[in-house]
Formats: structure tokens, sequence, C-alpha cells
């Protein structure tokens, strides 16, 4: 099975532009009352999240994450990986 590799760099972000792409990457809870939970990109597309700031994707839905790193100026290098089950 084919995989992509993603390492991505956010230091050249701002600290509010970093905060808010970590967000929609990985997703996150907040509880006022009530839990809120939203989902990432991670989350939306099997993604795992395997280190900081590296994520495995699978090849069909690598399109979503290096269009979103591009409209966001985010910084990535991509690897591709073959795994078998």
């Amino acid at each position: 099975i084919r995989y992509y590799l993603f390492s991505y760099s956010l230091a050249s972000l701002q600290q509010k532009a970093k905060v808010k792409a970590i967000r929609q990457i990985l997703g996150y809870k907040n509880k006022k009352g009530k839990l809120y939970e939203h989902k990432g990109l991670v989350q939306e597309h099997n993604a795992v999240k395997i280190a900081q700031n590296v994520i495995l994707v699978p090849a069909e839905q690598a399109v979503h994450f290096s269009q979103f790193f591009g409209q966001h100026k985010i910084s990535y290098d991509l690897k591709e990986v073959w795994m078998s089950r």
C-alpha cells in the first residue's frame, strides 16, 4: 500500500497562524460547558500523526494535504512510502 510521509515546518508563520494551522491539521476539542470537537485533516482523511510535524497519509488523500500546505504557505517535504499489510 502506498503512503506519503509529510514533514512540515510552521517556523515561518506568526503565532496566531501557527495555532490556526495546527488546529486545521490535527483538529481540537474545546470544553465550554459543552464539549466541542472539531476534526482536522488527519481525522478526515485517515492519516496518522507519526511525530511532531510528521504525518503519514494514504496516497489517494495526499492531494488534500499538499493543497492545504500550499494555500497556507507552509513549507513541507514529501516522501513516498510503501507498506504491506
